[in-house]
């Protein structure tokens, strides 16, 4: 039997994934503006960008394209993000919305 706090646990897990995935996406992005050498890095922050990080395969080879993959990942980041946030508080108003029942 499911009870409110098995409820509360699976609704801080959905918070605690999208506040790490958050965090760990600025520090990558960041990183990767600071550091563009770095392939270890690049490599993490698509990854960690996917699937919308894809669209880094249809950039060219024209003089801005570190400054163009750069802002595709942040903004690959930022989607992912913000489908973990509005999942994570779609899931909080759900489960205030449930009536209680006492016996």
């Amino acid at each position: 039997m499911p009870t409110a706090n098995s409820r509360s646990f699976q609704l801080s897990g959905w918070r605690l994934a999208a506040s790490i995935y958050t965090i760990v996406g600025v520090i990558c992005i960041v990183a990767c503006a600071l550091a563009p050498e770095s392939d270890v890095g690049m490599l993490i922050a698509i990854l960690g960008g996917l699937p919308w990080s894809l669209s880094l395969l249809t950039l060219g080879l024209s003089p801005g394209v570190a400054h163009t993959a750069l802002l595709l990942l942040a903004g690959s980041w930022a989607i992912n993000a913000a489908l973990l946030w509005w999942l994570a508080l779609r899931r909080r108003r759900q489960v205030h919305r449930v009536p209680s029942h006492s016996a």
